[in-house]
C-alpha cells in the first residue's frame, strides 16, 4: 500500500504541461453522431455504462472489452461507412475523413484502456485538477523525485520496488527459455492485479478526490509493473533486455 506519509509532499505542487500535448487531448473530440466525448470510456457504454469511474469500476474485463471494441469497429470501420454512404448516394470527401478519424479514435481508446497504466493515466487526465499526464517523463520523475524526498520510509519503500524491478531484470536474462519465466509472470500479474484493486479502492472510496497523491503514486508503482509484463512478452532467447525505470 502507499504509504500515505507522502500525502502533504505534492499539496500545491505544480506540474510542468507539454502545450503541444495539452492541446491535443480527447476532450475535444466528437463522436460519429457528433455528441462530444469527454473521457475514452464513453466510447464503451456496455463496459462503462456510468460513462467510467467512478460511476463504474476501474476494473475491466478483458473479453467483454474487446468484443465491444470488435463491434464498434466492424460499425465505424471506414470501409463499412463508405460502402454505406454510396449506397445512399451520400458520399463525402469530408464524411469519409470524420469516419476515418473516428475509427482511428477507437482504436486508440481500446489500446489505452485496456492497458492498466494507461487507463489510470487517462483517468488522471481527465479528473484531476492540473489534468496531469502522468506519461509525461518530466511529471513522473517530478512525482518520483518528491516521493524520494518526502520521508525516509517513503525512500526505503521507493528502493524496495526497484530492487524488485532489478529482480526481474536479472530473470529475464538468466531466463533460457519461456519456462523459465512463468513464476515471474505469475508474481508481476499478482502485482499488476493489486494494483488495479488498490486504484479502484481508492477510487470508489475517496470521490470526490481531495487527495490525489496516494492515487498518483499508486499508478507510478503500475507503470513499473507494467513495464515488467512488457519485457517478458518481448523477450526472446539471446536478445538484450531492456526494462524502463
Amino acid at each position: 500500500m502507499i504509504n500515505r506519509r507522502f500525502a502533504c509532499g505534492l499539496i500545491g505542487k505544480r506540474f510542468p504541461i507539454n502545450n503541444q500535448k495539452q492541446s491535443q487531448l480527447f476532450y475535444s473530440v466528437t463522436s460519429a453522431s457528433g455528441s462530444k466525448i469527454n473521457s475514452y470510456f464513453e466510447l464503451f457504454p456496455k463496459n462503462f455504462p456510468n460513462q467510467g469511474p467512478p460511476g463504474d469500476s476501474f476494473l475491466i474485463n478483458d473479453k467483454t472489452l474487446r468484443r465491444e471494441f470488435r463491434g464498434l469497429q466492424s460499425e465505424n470501420h471506414p470501409d463499412v461507412l463508405i460502402g454505406s454512404s454510396l449506397l445512399n448516394n451520400n458520399s463525402t470527401t469530408t464524411a469519409t475523413n470524420d469516419n476515418e478519424d473516428f475509427s482511428s479514435i477507437i482504436n486508440k481508446a481500446y489500446t489505452i484502456l485496456r492497458n492498466p497504466y494507461n487507463r489510470i493515466a487517462h483517468f488522471i487526465k481527465v479528473y484531476h485538477p492540473q489534468k496531469l499526464d502522468i506519461t509525461q517523463d518530466e511529471v513522473s520523475k517530478q512525482l518520483i523525485s518528491d516521493f524520494n524526498s518526502s520521508s525516509p520510509q517513503s525512500s526505503q519503500d521507493y528502493k524496495d520496488m526497484l530492487m524488485t524491478v532489478l529482480d526481474a531484470h536479472e530473470s529475464l536474462e538468466m531466463a533460457t527459455n519461456e519456462q523459465d519465466l512463468q513464476d515471474l509472470t505469475l508474481e508481476n500479474n499478482e502485482r499488476i492485479n493489486q494494483s488495479e484493486e488498490i486504484l479502484d479502492n481508492l477510487i470508489q472510496s475517496e470521490w470526490p478526490i481531495h487527495d490525489w497523491n496516494p492515487i498518483l503514486m499508486e499508478s507510478i508503482k503500475l507503470k513499473y509493473w507494467v513495464n515488467i509484463q512488457n519485457g517478458i512478452k518481448d523477450w526472446e532467447p539471446g536478445k538484450p533486455v531492456h526494462l524502463t525505470h
